[in-house]
């Protein structure tokens, strides 16, 4: 069923814009605890992480999970519809939707009460697990744009997680959607603070590796075996090299200084790109992860 969920968040719609309020946009694979404030403006919606549960917008995905974090188990994702109404999404759901050629997914008793549609889900077809039960819930902005919350968890907890994710929507609320870049206050010193950046690039049938550890007292340490943040046609910088990098200036566009603790090696400026929640330095795809080297 946790399979089949992803697939039906991918199919269905996705959230693209979401943000911590006040904070600018939300960064991927960072966990947001209890009771901070996840705002997505594309969709004016805004919502507090329940109690009990934790917050992440994995990398590779535009669908936030709300997992919990105590014995009781449940998974909430959230996304959203560009526009719609409650009624046309409670029709779309009562005749179901084929997310494959062999897998459906159906609301059961459907019903609309207030400004919130809910019902509980079940998926028929290949693959799927049917220890698990599935609920939704739905909210739409007056504007147009609407969110929709599905629940997954095991029957033994699932009234009890069924009850978080209603008094989470019920709790929500909506501004006028925004249209404006998501990354126009990306703060790139902060993003990339303690960070390891990595580019797989094809050499001779096999991958070179790039590794740049980004730690947040200024210091770096890399190991570049090809092209990308450090240029090909900069050879003398392949190999290990130490030094102290630098970030001015917020958006989706920034230069990253490398100054070396070689005195042979000038010092480096490279681009820094943030498309789609990919990472990008010359045309070069970076991936971002935790640094096992900074302390």
């Amino acid at each position: 069923m946790k399979k089949l969920v992803l697939i039906i968040l991918i199919g269905l719609a996705a959230m693209p814009a979401w943000a911590q309020k006040k904070k600018g946009r939300i960064q991927p694979g960072r966990i947001y605890e209890p009771g901070e404030t996840l705002y997505a403006p594309r969709f004016g919606f805004s919502a507090v992480v329940p109690a009990g549960w934790e917050g992440l917008l994995p990398r590779e995905s535009e669908v936030f999970l709300l997992t919990t974090t105590t014995a009781t188990y449940g998974e909430i994702f959230v996304f959203g519809r560009e526009q719609g109404t409650l009624s046309i999404l409670h029709d779309s759901w009562q005749k179901g939707v084929a997310l494959s050629e062999t897998i459906n997914l159906k609301a059961v008793n459907a019903t609309i009460q207030g400004d919130l549609l809910t019902a509980d889900v079940v998926a028929t077809g290949e693959f799927i697990n049917k220890g698990f039960q599935g609920f939704a819930v739905a909210r739409c902005n007056p504007a147009g744009p609407c969110v929709i919350t599905l629940l997954v968890a095991p029957p033994q907890y699932f009234q009890s997680v069924k009850a978080t994710v209603t008094d989470f929507m019920k709790a929500s609320s909506f501004d006028s959607p925004n249209s404006y870049s998501p990354y126009a206050d990306f703060d790139w010193t902060e993003f990339l603070a303690n960070k390891v950046l990595m580019s797989y690039e094809s050499v001779r049938g096999g991958n070179a590796e790039n590794r740049i550890h980004l730690c947040q007292d200024g210091t770096f340490e890399a190991t570049i075996k090809k092209s990308g943040m450090f240029k090909s046609e900069n050879a003398d910088y392949r190999g290990n090299s130490t030094g102290t990098w630098l970030v001015s200036g917020k958006g989706a566009q920034t230069m990253i200084t490398f100054s070396f603790a070689k005195n042979k090696h000038v010092p480096l400026e490279a681009p820094l790109l943030i498309k789609d929640e990919k990472i990008y330095s010359n045309n070069v795809r970076y991936f971002v992860g935790q640094s096992d080297r900074c302390k």
